[in-house]
């Protein structure tokens, strides 16, 4: 796969944070790019069809847009819940599927496109987000899964960015907080005690760089001839420990419990070695 000055990038949700970094990092690599806020799910496909009436075809999709919404489970309507997946999650899907069907119907076979999910560390979850979480929990799942059914002729890859915290305006003005529920409104809640992380100096000083962020993001889509992508790439050195963390207590647990879950398969259980390895 190459990339060259005529690229066309389609990128959600640049007016601020992370994704305004995207793309001005994107413009000054030379590359062309079409940057694109999606507040309407229902323009997808006119915007798909403008952007290939102009340019002829698409190269990169970054589904970044996307906000936080934090707040004690109880205490969230499901209305607010259900906004929260159709905007996360529903919307990249969305624009994946459609961007599917452009990059097969306009690039030569085996040229090759990329598509760019913007998740986040807290798909290890983080008490008081659990809707945000769900939403990335479901954009990885589906695009883990989605990744494995192409045919590796179309050379369509994909790529999940998991940052940790960003100094951007995500964790304040981009995020809609809910009134506490009262039996959780307490000094010691571990949500009230995440909230004070969040809002302190200390830590945010500590936060990635956005548009360090962004140039490792380009680099990495552009350089993937040379160094494949990885499935996750993570953003922030804080994001190592966590997610080490939690792999190891799965990995601890699936031995504490080995034989209790052997025990389920008296025939030994089926033998998927062979496909894992696909």
């Amino acid at each position: 796969m190459s990339f060259t000055t005529d690229s066309v990038w389609f990128i959600t949700g640049c007016s601020s944070g992370l994704g305004r970094s995207i793309s001005s990092t994107v413009y000054k690599s030379g590359v062309l790019k079409l940057t694109l806020d999606v507040t309407s799910l229902n323009a997808i496909d006119s915007c798909f069809g403008t952007a290939v009436e102009i340019f002829g075809q698409i190269n990169v999709v970054i589904n970044n847009a996307g906000y936080g919404r934090r707040g004690d489970t109880e205490a969230a309507s499901e209305e607010a819940a259900r906004d929260q997946l159709e905007t996360n999650f529903w919307g990249p899907v969305r624009i994946t599927r459609s961007a599917l069907r452009i990059f097969r119907e306009t690039k030569p076979r085996g040229q090759g496109s990329t598509v760019v999910q913007i998740s986040s560390v807290g798909g290890c979850g983080f008490p008081g987000n659990a809707f945000y979480h769900a939403s990335k929990f479901a954009l990885e799942g589906f695009t883990e899964s989605v990744a494995k059914e192409m045919d590796p002729a179309w050379n369509i890859k994909f790529l999940l960015v998991v940052p940790g915290g960003v100094r951007t305006n995500f964790a304040s003005t981009s995020m809609a907080t809910l009134p506490r529920h009262p039996a959780y409104d307490t000094s010691n809640a571990p949500f009230t005690q995440l909230m004070k992380y969040v809002a302190g100096p200390a830590s945010q000083d500590t936060w990635s760089d956005p548009d360090i962020c962004a140039r490792l993001l380009v680099n990495t889509v552009v350089s993937q001839e040379q160094r494949p992508l990885p499935t996750r790439l993570l953003m922030g050195a804080e994001t190592i420990p966590w997610t080490k963390a939690d792999m190891e207590r799965t990995l601890q647990e699936i031995e504490d419990w080995r034989t209790e879950t052997e025990s389920c398969s008296p025939k030994g259980g089926a033998q998927i070695e062979s496909f894992l390895s696909t």
